[in-house]
């Protein structure tokens, strides 16, 4: 089932990233063209992600700007904003345990993105995730981000956060 479940998720965030590139069509009528196009049926997991996630991108967009120190969305790979979108949209929707969909996003990152935004990834969603009361603090008395190896190799959390691939639009 864990399969299935990545198998959607993949599927939802390559439908987000293709509509990256055709910002002002309808969402229902992007999916509708898209399925006719490539004579495919999604789960119903995956239209419902897709559709959630356009609909709330703003305030979604808010939430990972809010924690991406020095990087604007516009700055960053569409991949990158598309993989931090949808695993956004589920810490917001779902019931899937966080760590769960932090390591999906991760390796959709690693699957589809350069080699330095897997650590932005994991970064930035734990941030969130933090800041959402998902998980616990790494530390209380600051919520700097560290650069130490020494630190991340003692944490399972991140302590650092690369740049991501800057982005040519």
């Amino acid at each position: 089932m864990a399969d299935k479940r990545h198998e959607n998720r993949e599927n939802a965030f390559t439908l987000l990233f293709a509509k990256e590139f055709d910002r002002e069509a309808d969402a229902a009528e992007f999916f509708r063209a898209y399925l006719e196009n490539n004579e495919i049926q999604f789960a119903d997991y995956v239209k419902n992600t897709f559709l959630g996630v356009c609909e709330q991108c703003e305030t979604i967009d808010k939430e990972i700007e809010g924690v991406s120190v020095k990087w604007k969305l516009s700055r960053m790979a569409t991949v990158t904003r598309t993989v931090l979108r949808l695993a956004v949209y589920e810490m917001m929707n779902s019931e899937v345990p966080v760590k769960v969909i932090i390591n999906e996003a991760i390796e959709i990152a690693k699957k589809y993105d350069d080699e330095n935004s897997t650590g932005f990834v994991n970064g930035i969603l734990n941030k969130i995730a933090r800041n959402r009361g998902l998980i616990e603090s790494v530390s209380t008395a600051s919520e700097s981000v560290s650069t130490s190896s020494e630190s991340a190799a003692a944490s399972s959390e991140p302590v650092s956060e690369p740049a991501p691939a800057e982005t040519n639009e």
